[in-house]
């Protein structure tokens, strides 16, 4: 628990000041913070030796809301795979939906449910079930479930009505709480080090993926060879939910090891004789049974120093290690060469277009019948669209339609926001490619992923009786030409640090580097598991991001800042555990006074001063005071300042109130559906969400900007010297036409009149 200071010390953080007086808070913060997407469901009995339940619900099958479906919804399917560590005997589909009231009058639309193309069951309704949460359990042979599945819905329409006036209304929801259940036996796999990451992550299982870490030491070079695996897991499974529980235990005591497949990182001297048949002589990798459970495998990342366990773990990101075995003692082990700034192989640069053809698959550019066509790509973080409206992207595709076919078109969305439409000619029976300039909207893209879907939507002009129910012909085709590219070259990379809304969404400025060889990772002098945990999940998110595990990734603790001091770096831990955390917090609210009025008096120059860079006011120091204020236990706190240790880097504060607050915001800050909510210098994470605010602080630009480009930012951003320049001309103004009176005044005065003008 935390301590109670004294008066006389201070006291960061007025909201960590109710934690005080609720000894269990964070405890039950834990349980109040996991969402059921993140905790996987289990039975409540204890299963026998080699069997294994899991339960998925929709929501962890992506699903993010209810779905409707109309007749003519696109079907909606779901992947599902199986770890082939594990041997399924049966599946059950535990389906919960809705009948839209009304709709059963004139129509009996049912929905399909098939399993990797096989029909299960089709689910209809009557006028009755209306309005009702119904449910119903598809139960699913084994023989029918492989390590890769589809579980897909479709609409068959009504064969007496089949083009209901309805048109596109939904008339069934189904409920993201619905399951799918698989039970079966485990498999006990060789210990081969050529199936890594296999069994320890199979990136087409379904669900969470844990992967328990086990250290017999926290010395850097170990949390680093940590940090370097869990980063080569991202790499090999890219935007999968994971968890990292870590354990902490003694020298060779391994009799409570955590249950399933684990890394293990130690000292050759600490692993228990008996493991490997050979000693450990070197930076080792090795794959051995579970002590206390025969199906599952320790992965074993060792060495006869720290530092050649990091060395291990450098190969092991490699995948340096031979082919055949289940253990290697590894010789010439060597980082590889520095990375260059912004070149991430998942990042495209702004020098070039992004063809479509090196996001996507060819298969998965093509449709037949009425169908989508998606293509995911992922933006540089700092690309720099202000005041640009646009995005251009040059479309190419192929289709191949009927005679009749007068009435298709190709529907575009970007990020599920619709940009255009366009029409589709008849073919006849051959196909026709065209090419199209298509504006994306800037404000429609995200600071980092994006996808687009391309509709194909075939339709003709024969009696509504027969086109609905002959669009989705698989004679009908439509390809979205792997040369199609968006074009962003003249788009610069600038950014304005510290801005928090680059951290989830790129990793920005830490990825900038993508062997992270400009990060540091500042611990309390004996880390929690929690302060680990979180660690390695921002390893892992880091190298999906960039797709290079983190081999130049640096651990230190404040009594060695000097380490990592020039490098961009990421504070973890509780105000008791590490005390930097108390100088990089100081500008959050105090219990004072006087600081609150400061909070107040910088929150109205930040209104005067700077309008739209950061935006809006509303997120403003006095909102913070407020949240503060608020009858709530936050977890924790992130906040983003420039560094005092080197120009051109930042210090990121993860602080938690507890190590139970940290695994709590664990399981908040890298899940995309609370991106949105990081923004500004400071985030709050409370049990209720996520809330972000700006801070008045100094800021840095990072990349470059032309002349003209520089200075409209700059006014844009500050409006009061838009205003200063406007009295500097009115008065440069006013100066200019008082000489120039004054000399034409000076020149016609009868002083200056000559004798001879008199005499004249």
């Amino acid at each position: 628990m935390i301590r109670i200071r004294t008066c006389g010390q201070i006291i960061p953080c007025l909201m960590f000041a109710m934690l005080f007086f609720f000894p269990g808070a964070s405890l039950a913060l834990e349980e109040k913070m996991a969402s059921p997407s993140s905790v996987p469901l289990s039975p409540p009995m204890p299963l026998p030796d080699g069997e294994f339940h899991q339960t998925l619900s929709f929501e962890d099958l992506q699903m993010e809301k209810d779905l409707d479906i109309g007749p003519n919804s696109a079907d909606q399917t779901f992947h599902i795979g199986v770890s082939p560590d594990k041997l399924v005997r049966n599946a059950t589909i535990h389906l919960i939906y809705r009948f839209r009231p009304g709709l059963f009058q004139t129509a009996h639309h049912t929905l399909a449910v098939d399993w990797n193309g096989i029909l299960l069951r089709n689910v209809s309704g009557s006028p009755q079930d209306s309005g009702l949460v119904l449910s119903i359990s598809i139960g699913v042979p084994g023989f029918l479930v492989n390590t890769r599945n589809t579980l897909r819905l479709r609409v068959i329409r009504d064969p007496k009505n089949p083009c209901a006036i309805f048109g596109s209304v939904p008339f069934i929801t189904i409920l993201r709480r619905s399951t799918v259940t698989v039970h079966g036996s485990r498999i006990g796999v060789p210990p081969r080090l050529s199936d890594l990451p296999f069994p320890f992550l199979y990136p087409d299982a379904a669900g969470l993926r844990r992967v328990p870490f086990v250290f017999v030491s926290t010395d850097p070079d170990v949390l680093e060879a940590a940090g370097i695996a869990a980063s080569w897991l991202g790499v090999n499974g890219p935007y999968l939910p994971f968890r990292f529980p870590v354990s902490i235990v003694k020298k060779r005591d391994f009799s409570t090891l955590p249950p399933g497949h684990l890394i293990l990182l130690a000292l050759a001297r600490d692993i228990p004789p008996g493991w490997f048949p050979a000693p450990i002589s070197g930076p080792f990798l090795g794959i051995v049974r579970h002590p206390a459970d025969p199906f599952s495998r320790i992965l074993v990342i060792s060495g006869q120093s720290p530092g050649e366990i990091r060395l291990a773990a450098i190969a092991l990101s490699e995948n340096r290690f031979p082919p055949d075995g289940g253990f290697e003692n590894l010789q010439g082990a060597y980082p590889p060469h520095p990375r260059l700034p912004d070149d991430a192989p998942r990042w495209v640069t702004s020098r070039n277009t992004i063809p479509f053809g090196s996001l996507e698959s060819p298969d998965a550019l093509t449709v037949h019948g009425s169908g989508s066509v998606r293509v995911s790509f992922s933006l540089p973080p700092d690309l720099f669209t202000w005041s640009r409206k646009w995005i251009h992207a040059r479309i190419r595709f192929r289709i191949r339609t009927k005679n009749r076919e007068n009435r298709s078109r190709l529907d575009i969305f970007l990020n599920d926001r619709y940009q255009e439409s366009l029409p589709l000619p008849a073919t006849g029976d051959g196909s026709i490619t065209q090419t199209a300039d298509i504006p994306l909207a800037v404000s429609d893209f995200t600071p980092f992923r994006n996808r687009l879907v391309f509709n194909f939507n075939f339709r003709n002009s024969f009696p509504a009786v027969l086109s609905c129910t002959m669009d989705k012909n698989p004679r009908l085709s439509g390809t979205i030409l792997p040369d199609s590219a968006i074009d962003i070259h003249a788009f610069p990379r600038f950014a304005v640090l510290p801005d928090l809304r680059l951290f989830p969404n790129g990793g920005y400025p830490f990825t900038r580097y993508a062997d992270q060889a400009r990060t540091g990772i500042v611990f309390s002098k004996v880390p929690g598991s929690g302060d680990i945990g979180i660690f390695l999940h921002m390893m892992a998110t880091f190298g999906a991001q960039t797709g290079l595990p983190a081999v130049r990734i640096r651990v230190s603790n404040p009594e060695t800042l000097g380490r990592v001091e020039k490098r961009n770096l990421v504070i973890i831990g509780t105000y008791d555990s590490n005390p930097l955390l108390l100088k990089f917090t100081r500008s959050l609210p105090w219990e004072s006074t006087a600081n609150l009025e400061k909070l107040r008096r910088e929150d109205l120059l930040l209104k005067i001063f700077r309008w739209k860079n950061p935006p809006p006011s509303h997120f403003g120091p006095s909102d913070l005071i407020h949240e503060f204020k608020k009858a709530r236990i936050p977890v924790g706190v992130l906040m983003e300042t420039a560094s005092p240790y080197h120009p051109g880097r930042v210090v990121l504060s993860v602080v938690g109130v507890s190590q139970n607050g940290i695994r709590s915001m664990d399981r908040v800050l890298f899940d995309p559906r609370h991106f949105s909510g990081i923004f500004g210098n400071v985030t709050v994470v409370t049990p209720q969400g996520m809330n972000s605010f700006f801070l008045p602080a100094s800021s840095f630009e990072t990349g470059h900007l032309d002349w003209l480009q520089s200075v409209r930012f700059w006014f844009y951003s500050h409006p009061i010297g838009i205003v200063v320049c406007v009295i500097f001309l009115v008065l440069g103004t006013g100066f200019l036409l008082r000489a120039l009176l004054r000399h034409i005044a000076d020149k016609h005065s009868p002083d200056n009149d000559t004798p001879e003008n008199t005499s004249a």
